[in-house]
């Protein structure tokens, strides 16, 4: 009997876990063919969207601080747009944020390739540059964080 519970919870946390990264993977197919519709966005630059809120305190303590690292380490060589979400719901709602901070790696081509819902430390989104092709970063190249607001 006991052995019975743990392989149903294991079995509804295994389908949980799935039915998460099923949408994950339906958000970026679903951006990526009907296209890339941002202001500041400059095709050819890999970009990171950043969805955020003044009232959402792990992106002041956390996400803010790892993006700015992120814009100090590869310059101008990657753009990291910050979205107000609350001011647009429309266009948050379009993108599938399901909570603050999320954070989306688009390749140069303007295709979404990676998503982070919650807060993502800057060598997980280093990581995520180099998945999409990015060299490494360089020093010393100042960066800049762009905003849509």
């Amino acid at each position: 009997m006991p052995f019975e519970r743990l392989a149903l919870a294991l079995g509804l946390i295994l389908v949980g876990y799935l039915a998460y990264r099923l949408y994950g993977w339906f958000v970026l197919r679903r951006l990526a063919r009907a296209g890339l519709t941002l202001d500041g966005y400059t095709l050819g630059k890999p970009a990171i969207l950043y969805f955020t809120d003044p009232g959402c305190a792990p992106c002041q303590t956390v996400q803010d601080p790892a993006l700015e690292e992120v814009a100090s380490q590869y310059g101008e060589r990657v753009q990291i747009i910050k979205v107000q979400a609350l001011e647009d719901p429309h266009f948050t709602d379009s993108w599938g944020v399901l909570s603050l901070p999320t954070t989306f790696i688009i390749d140069a081509k303007g295709r979404p390739r990676g998503v982070n819902h919650g807060v993502a430390r800057a060598p997980r989104l280093v990581d995520q540059l180099a998945a999409i092709g990015e060299t490494p970063p360089l020093q010393g190249e100042p960066g800049t964080i762009d905003s849509l607001t």
